[in-house]
């Protein structure tokens, strides 16, 4: 049996706008929502069995002679109409439809890409609403395949919640469906997603093992989708990278460079040079990690992203400090300074600190104080860390300054300040400084006392070993 066509002709003004494309969808029913020619005559069938006249059909809905059209099979009924007309005729949508399994996960589709509209807008309570309106089609009739979208689009929609135990139990699931059903592409995708999900959760080897099977699945099936290998290439540089194999990490963001640059996708692109500094940098590397670096620069300058030129400026500051390049340095960290002030970037504080540090270097202390006035007119005094960082810096004042008691006392305020506020790390490292403090006093009784704290506490973050 042959079908009519619907044919869209519309398209939207806003692409990002969900209401108007879902707008789209419904006054088009996305042109695979059809009518099977013969189909209009079970409207006309279905009426005269209910004994109903054109305008009974019709309502207040439409007029009668539109219910023609319809039945005539001269007009293709939009979604919303059909709905209309399986009331009216105390029948289903299905019903009235082509085949109620083909119909069916058309319908299924259809709610989908609706789902998938308002994750992008972060509507995720609403996408969940068609993702169960998706799943009935699909468990009434069995569609395993689109089961597994929805089961994949609930997985994406916890991992933006940032519920990852959760998200990994949806990919798991959709997984087993995807795998045994061949579908290459999706498998690749979900254990990529899988990859990032256990990279969050440190989970390293588990990490490593996904990303390892998306680059299988993809090299054994030819996929020939290049943006993906890319980013398998990029998460798995960034697995060693947090592993610390950084012959490994450098390897494979060179592949993820290399590959996003074969497709010109120049912010993936740039996230590739930027890891390769890293790389570099953990390496000890500093002059191939300032070559990166720089050339990340010059790619987010061409794309105009203020925040990450500020980003990479500040980083380029702390490589040329490295270097014993301070004025370099400097010169790096007041870009950083300008682009953050101007865009009240919190991250200016840190930049502060760092141009700090040089000063310290130069044992320029009146400039280092100067620049110690201007972060705590900037910072939030609820901000902890800021804090600690902050006085840390005035205790290295005081001792080049040999005031040996506001040093002690600055430290101790800190290390109290760092453990009352679950900054259980940074406390031992401040326990530690006051130990040594301590000991360059001649005061071995508080110097153990401290240097004790410190280990107790490296101890129980499974830093140290008993």
């Amino acid at each position: 049996m042959s079908l009519k066509l619907y044919q869209i002709n519309t398209t939207l003004n806003h692409p990002d706008c969900v209401a108007g494309l879902k707008k789209m969808m419904d006054d088009s029913i996305f042109s695979f929502f059809r009518l099977d020619i013969g189909n209009e005559e079970k409207i006309k069938r279905r009426r005269k069995e209910l004994n109903m006249t054109l305008k009974d059909l019709a309502g207040d809905r439409i007029t009668p002679g539109q219910i023609s059209l319809v039945e005539s099979g001269r007009s293709n009924p939009s979604m919303d109409l059909l709905e209309y007309l399986a009331g009216a005729l105390n029948t289903s949508v299905e019903y009235l439809m082509e085949s109620e399994e083909t119909q069916a996960e058309k319908i299924s589709i259809y709610y989908e890409q609706i789902a998938e509209s308002y994750i992008l807008n972060g509507g995720y309570i609403t996408a969940e609403k068609y993702i169960e309106n998706a799943l009935y089609y699909d468990e009434k009739f069995h569609l395993e395949y689109r089961k597994a979208k929805k089961l994949f689009l609930r997985a994406n929609i916890c991992m933006s919640k940032n519920e990852l135990v959760l998200a990994q139990q949806f990919y798991l699931s959709a997984n087993v469906i995807f795998i045994k059903n061949n579908n290459y592409e999706e498998v690749i995708k979900t254990f990529l997603n899988l990859g990032k999900i256990t990279l969050k959760l440190k989970a390293f080897h588990s990490a490593t093992s996904y990303l390892r099977q998306a680059e299988k699945v993809y090299i054994d099936n030819n996929i020939g989708n290049d943006f993906l290998l890319g980013e398998i290439y990029y998460q798995m540089a960034d697995a060693y990278y947090k592993v610390e194999n950084i012959s490994q990490s450098i390897n494979y963001s060179f592949l993820a460079k290399q590959k996003f640059q074969q497709i010109h996708n120049r912010e993936e692109y740039a996230k590739a040079l930027l890891l390769l500094s890293e790389d570099y940098n953990k390496k000890g590397d500093l002059v191939n990690a300032i070559k990166y670096s720089q050339k990340t620069l010059e790619v987010y300058k061409e794309l105009q992203q203020e925040k990450s030129i500020s980003n990479i400026e500040n980083n380029l500051g702390k490589l040329f400090y490295e270097f014993d390049n301070l004025e370099e340095s400097f010169k790096h960290f007041e870009i950083a300074k300008e682009i953050r002030l101007k865009s009240k970037d919190g991250s200016i504080i840190e930049t502060l600190i760092n141009i700090c540090e040089n000063y310290i270097k130069l044992k320029n202390l009146d400039k280092c104080e100067e620049v110690l006035d201007e972060i705590r007119s900037l910072m939030n005094e609820s901000s902890i860390p800021q804090l600690v960082e902050y006085n840390l810096l005035w205790y290295r004042i005081y001792m080049i300054r040999e005031m040996y008691k506001q040093a002690e006392n600055i430290l101790i305020d800190t290390f109290n300040l760092a453990k009352n506020n679950g900054l259980e790390k940074r406390a031992a490292q401040v326990a530690i400084i006051i130990g040594k403090l301590y000991i360059d006093l001649k005061k071995d009784g508080e110097a153990a006392e401290y240097l004790n704290q410190g280990v107790t506490i490296f101890k129980e973050l499974g830093i140290l070993n008993n």
